[in-house]
C-alpha cells in the first residue's frame, strides 16, 4: 500500500508543478500586458525600478541587479540600455572600485516606478483576492517552502 501511497503522491507533485508553471507563466504574461498597455513598460523593467527603488540610495552594482532580477542574465544589458535611454536610469562607476559599475534610479525612474507599483498592485489584489487574506498568505509561505526546498536540492546535487 505505502508504494501505491508514493506514486499518488509523486503524480499529485507533478499535478502540482504543471499547475504552478503554467499559473506563473500566464500570471506573467497578464502582467506583461497590463505594464505594456498602461505604462509602455514590461514586467523586466519594473522589476529593475523595483530593486533600485528598495535598495539603499536607490542604487546597486549591476551584478547585484542583474542577480535579483526575473530577467535572464542575457537580456539584461540591452533592458538596461532602454531604461537608461528613457532616461529611468544612470550608469556609472563606483566610487571605490572602478571596475564596478553601478545603476541608480532617476526621479522620472521614481516617479515611473511608483505609477507602476500602484497599478501593479491594483492588479494583484484583484487576482489574489479570489484567496482572501489569510490564503493568499499561506500561499506565500508555501511557496517560499518549495523554493527553499528547490535550493536545497540544487545546492546538494541530488
Amino acid at each position: 500500500m505505502a508504494g501505491r501511497e508514493r506514486a499518488s503522491e509523486s503524480k499529485d507533485a507533478v499535478r502540482g508543478e504543471l499547475q504552478l508553471l503554467k499559473c506563473a507563466k500566464r500570471l506573467e504574461q497578464f502582467s506583461t500586458a497590463r505594464f505594456r498597455d498602461g505604462h509602455g513598460g514590461s514586467l523586466s523593467r519594473f522589476d529593475v525600478l523595483a530593486n533600485l527603488q528598495r535598495s539603499p540610495a536607490h542604487s546597486l552594482p549591476t551584478s547585484e541587479l542583474a542577480a535579483s532580477l526575473i530577467a535572464s542574465r542575457g537580456n539584461i544589458t540591452r533592458l538596461l540600455d532602454r531604461m537608461e535611454a528613457d532616461g529611468l536610469i544612470v550608469r556609472g562607476g563606483h566610487a571605490a572600485d572602478r571596475r564596478v559599475s553601478v545603476v541608480s534610479l532617476t526621479d522620472a525612474g521614481e516617479d515611473t516606478f511608483q505609477r507602476m507599483a500602484a497599478d501593479h498592485q491594483h492588479s494583484m489584489g484583484e487576482i489574489f483576492g479570489v484567496l482572501g487574506a489569510t490564503e493568499t498568505r499561506q500561499l506565500i509561505r508555501l511557496l517560499a517552502k518549495i523554493r527553499a526546498r528547490i535550493e536545497l536540492l540544487d545546492e546538494s546535487g541530488d
